[in-house]
């Protein structure tokens, strides 16, 4: 059997389940199991395969992609900001329009290396590690309540071989108001509670709802936030929030009196909200 035979095949099988992105989907599991690329998938698609024991893993794959498991947690990995990036089903997946958020975070910092940076939820890490790795800062603390989601973060830390301080924190609740930091910086959970259940099979049956509920009104963490960040954030600091396409009015009546600016996606979508102390 031929790879082109076995792409046909399967991606047949998917559109046949209505999965919109079934040509790339079955094209990354070849390539992750034949340790192709886009090159070597041009000059060897029409051969026939050598070891066709790799055909039961391929297999094994798809009916997990079948079942509705993103591409991500079948493969155990994800790309922000450029970076390959462990993940599993303790995190949420990362998602392109988060990297605004870290872009507009070293537009912040104006490359000062020297800026005391802190990632609230950081779940996977991902917001963390892209500072660290792009901005180059001296200190970047990363908190999340879950243990597993920690784990996740510093495995990915490690495997990109940057030093970053996580700590297991509800929010606030472990930190001390003795560090002071200029930049804060958070993805936190902000989708309405009975609009997760509305989501997509792949998100709503697989990504963890503790780091996508957002309580009735999505607004709890934002909440939490507004109440505290000051006790933490340096004179002069500044907090950058990722924030659902339709909560802008909403943060900007939460942070009433500061000087909030909201920065659009690539969509055009409302998507980072930035607080001046």
């Amino acid at each position: 059997m031929k790879y082109i035979e076995v792409f046909d095949k399967y991606v047949k099988l998917l559109e046949e389940k209505n999965f919109k992105d079934a040509k790339s989907d079955i094209l990354l599991l070849i390539y992750e199991i034949f340790d192709f690329d886009f090159s070597k998938w041009t000059m060897y698609k029409y051969e026939e395969i050598e070891d066709i024991s790799k055909l039961d893993r391929l297999n094994e794959y798809v009916e997990k992609r079948l079942g509705h498991m993103p591409i991500q947690y079948i493969l155990n990995k994800a790309y922000f900001c450029g970076l390959p990036l462990y993940v599993n089903e303790n995190v949420l997946i990362p998602r392109f329009d988060t990297e605004v958020l870290v872009e507009e975070v070293l537009a912040l910092s104006k490359k000062d290396k020297s800026k005391r940076i802190l990632d609230m939820c950081t779940g996977s890490g991902a917001i963390a590690i892209a500072l660290k790795k792009l901005g180059g800062f001296d200190r970047v603390d990363a908190l999340d309540i879950s243990d597993k989601a920690l784990e996740v973060a510093k495995r990915n830390a490690k495997e990109l071989d940057l030093d970053i301080n996580f700590l297991k924190s509800d929010m606030f609740s472990s930190l001390t108001s003795e560090i002071k930091y200029d930049i804060i910086v958070s993805n936190p959970p902000y989708i309405q509670s009975d609009v997760v259940d509305t989501l997509e099979n792949e998100v709503k049956d697989f990504e963890p709802r503790l780091a996508l509920d957002g309580d009735a009104d999505g607004m709890k963490f934002y909440k939490i936030i507004a109440e505290n960040y000051e006790d933490y954030l340096a004179d002069n600091g500044v907090m950058a929030l990722e924030i659902g396409y339709d909560e802008a009015d909403d943060i900007r009546a939460l942070f009433e009196g500061k000087n909030v600016v909201i920065k659009k996606d690539l969509a055009n979508l409302d998507r980072v909200a930035i607080i001046y102390s």
